[in-house]
């Protein structure tokens, strides 16, 4: 690997595992966290590598309900300015996107599946 990918792997890898580390500890997650995670994701992507199926889709970008009550109209309650993420729905990509690293950038690539 040549040393510049090795370093954006690295710069990649290293702000995964800060926001892995980050979000665990949220009760909310804020759509800051999924631009931060696209922006990893976007270095990694930029040196050739398919991140596609690790992206968060926007559709499960929304605003949270705030509060409720049913006035009769199709709305039944405000919702915040603010869009959130489904903390699991984050921190199961994060976990796939740094197993991928784990797999494929170990000093000695590791066996999947079963050995005879």
């Amino acid at each position: 690997m040549k040393k510049d990918n090795q370093d954006t792997f690295a710069r990649a890898y290293a702000m995964l595992q800060s926001l892995r580390q980050n979000v665990d500890k949220l009760t909310s997650v804020e759509e800051i966290y999924v631009n931060e995670y696209h922006a990893a994701l976007d270095i990694l992507e930029n040196t050739g590598i398919d991140v596609t199926q690790f992206r968060i889709p926007p559709s499960e970008v929304q605003p949270r309900l705030t509060s409720w009550y049913y006035d009769g109209s199709e709305t039944p309650g405000a919702y915040s300015k603010e869009k959130y993420v489904p903390k699991e729905l984050l921190l199961t990509k994060l976990d796939a996107v740094l197993l991928y690293f784990d797999i494929t950038h170990s000093e000695e690539p590791r066996k999947i599946g079963f050995s005879t």
